[in-house]
């Protein structure tokens, strides 16, 4: 059975997000508050399903959703976006607001989920290096991350793929700049 599972796992397609997506994305989101409520037990957990719903997976705005895909089943999900440098000021708008083909220098990841039964098998590793190639192909200069010192399992995904950490007190600012050399040495598609 060990085996067979190992073979199933093999077979993980990373695939950008398409609407009929949605409703496993939300039941990921779900889990991810169960398992939330589960860590922090004594504090209120507000569910971000209506925002998902509603504001990131519309058409036409500034986030880019990379899927894993297993047997024709969303296991997990990358949320990230273009941004201009603050997470906080970001989260106020959902359309960038510069001019037609002006780019930001640097591409915000947000959040990165893969379902427990899935979990340790390379999958938020391979989403990682999908949305890193997409930044890199999009002429973003650098990536970043801000994840919480908790977070571990996160965290060495993160390092693994040669992010550099700043300490925040409370999280680490991850970030991977990319140029050709940093690229290449991530796998970069077609070498």
């Amino acid at each position: 059975m060990k085996k067979e599972n190992q073979e199933r796992f093999n077979r993980v397609i990373i695939r950008p997000y398409r609407e009929e997506d949605e409703s496993q994305i939300l039941n990921l989101v779900h889990e991810l508050e169960e398992e939330l409520a589960e860590k922090f037990p004594n504090v209120q957990i507000e569910s971000a399903v209506q925002t998902y719903r509603l504001r990131y997976l519309q058409k036409g705005n500034k986030y880019v959703i990379y899927v894993a895909e297993v047997d024709g089943k969303v296991v997990g999900f990358l949320l990230g976006y273009p941004s201009l440098g603050i997470p906080e000021v970001d989260s106020l708008y959902d359309v960038l607001p510069l001019e037609n083909g002006q780019l930001t220098e640097e591409f915000y990841l947000q959040m990165t989920f893969v379902s427990r039964p899935y979990r340790n098998r390379g999958i938020s590793t391979a989403l990682h290096r999908e949305i890193i190639n997409y930044a890199f192909e999009h002429g973003y200069r650098e990536i970043y991350a801000c994840i919480a010192k908790w977070n571990i399992p996160e965290l060495r995904v993160i390092r693994s793929l040669r992010f550099q950490a700043k300490d925040l007190g409370t999280r680490y600012r991850l970030s991977l700049k990319l140029d050709k050399t940093g690229a290449n040495k991530l796998g970069k598609k077609g070498e």
